[in-house]
Parts: structure tokens; C-alpha cells; sequence
């Protein structure tokens, strides 16, 4: 039960920073503009195209899908990248002080729906090691009894562990008057038992 609560744990914690890491990748990379635009603002981000129910697509501006001939769909290219100033290298593109780029909408969606699923697969695990928790779809009284029943096992378990460390001790005195008498046997005929030769 100790592994299973192990492992519970475990899969909490990376559930945890699996959603960290989830929050941090959007709050990153999407190209921060808002779900709904304000009314009555005319600088506002523009509304999206509507887009079937069933694709898989990044939702684009209207303004863009309606460029490209296929308003109904959403399915337009992404829009290009601002040109870049004269005298503008990549080192001065890549500053590490400035925030990352967004992602293009089809890796955004596409990223999205990976960290979706990784959420899921976690909490799928998360909810296996739980339904096989010792306990777990019995009852009070069931699992009442069955302490009760682990308890008496405890006991007897313990009284046969006392019966052996009696015996061990038991058999240990044994031994040291074997090993006494040997070394008493040894050292006697040493002592009194060896006579010089040519007396």
C-alpha cells in the first residue's frame, strides 16, 4: 500500500508541474490576443473566421480567411512575419531580453493539444492508482473487519517472533558451552596434558 500511496504522490507532484509548465507555454507563445474583442474599440483584434466543429485547425482572423477565399473554413495560411528593420541582424532578432516570438497558430494548436493529452494520460494514471488502493469499493464494516483480521495476524506473527529469539537464545547457550567446553578441552591438555620429550 506504501508503493501504491508512492507512487499517488508521485503522479500529484507531476501532474502539478505538468500544469505549471502547461500555464507557462500558453501565457508564452500565444499571440496575445483576446477571445472576445471589446466593443467599441477600433484598434480591437479582429474576430476569428468560424470554423466547423470538427477540425482540427487554429482558428485565424476573419480578415485573413476571407483574403484567402475560404471564410467558412478558417483553413488560411498563417499571416506573414513583420519585415525586418534595416540594419536588423539576427543577433539583434534573437536578444534573450525580449520575449519569445508566438508560435505560429498551427504549432500553437498543435502544442495545445499535446499538453492536453499529457494532462490526461497523468490524471488517467492518477485515477488507476487509486481504484486499486487496498479499500477502495468496501465498506466501513468491511474494512473494519478486515483491520481486525490484520491485527490478530500482527499478533500471532509477533508471538511466533518472540517463540524464535527464545529459542535463538536458547540455542546461542548451547553453542557457547559447546565452544567453552572445546576451549577448556584445548588449553587443559596444552597446560597439563604435554610433556617435554627426552626427560
Amino acid at each position: 500500500m506504501a508503493d501504491i500511496l508512492t507512487q499517488l504522490q508521485t503522479c500529484l507532484d507531476q501532474l502539478a508541474t505538468q500544469f505549471y509548465a502547461t500555464l507557462g507555454y500558453l501565457s508564452t507563445y500565444h499571440d496575445n490576443s483576446p477571445a472576445t474583442p471589446p466593443p467599441n474599440v477600433p484598434d480591437a483584434a479582429p474576430a476569428l473566421a468560424k470554423i466547423s466543429k470538427n477540425t482540427t485547425l487554429p482558428p485565424v482572423p476573419a480578415s485573413i480567411a476571407a483574403k484567402a477565399g475560404d471564410a467558412t473554413t478558417g483553413q488560411a495560411s498563417p499571416p506573414p512575419a513583420p519585415p525586418q528593420q534595416p540594419g536588423e541582424g539576427p543577433a539583434e532578432a534573437e536578444d534573450p531580453n525580449l520575449p519569445p516570438q508566438p508560435a505560429s497558430p498551427r504549432t500553437f494548436a498543435s502544442r495545445q493539444r499535446e499538453l492536453a493529452r499529457d494532462l490526461i494520460i497523468k490524471e488517467q494514471q492518477i485515477e488507476y492508482l487509486i481504484s486499486v488502493l487496498p479499500g477502495i469499493g468496501a465498506s466501513e464494516a468491511e474494512q473494519e473487519a478486515r483491520i481486525r483480521e490484520l491485527e490478530k495476524q500482527l499478533r500471532d506473527v509477533e508471538k511466533e517472533r518472540e517463540d524464535k529469539v527464545q529459542e535463538l537464545r536458547a540455542l546461542r547457550r548451547r553453542l557457547e558451552g559447546v565452544l567453552g567446553a572445546v576451549s577448556v578441552g584445548i588449553h587443559g591438555d596444552r597446560e597439563g596434558g604435554v610433556k617435554e620429550v627426552g626427560n
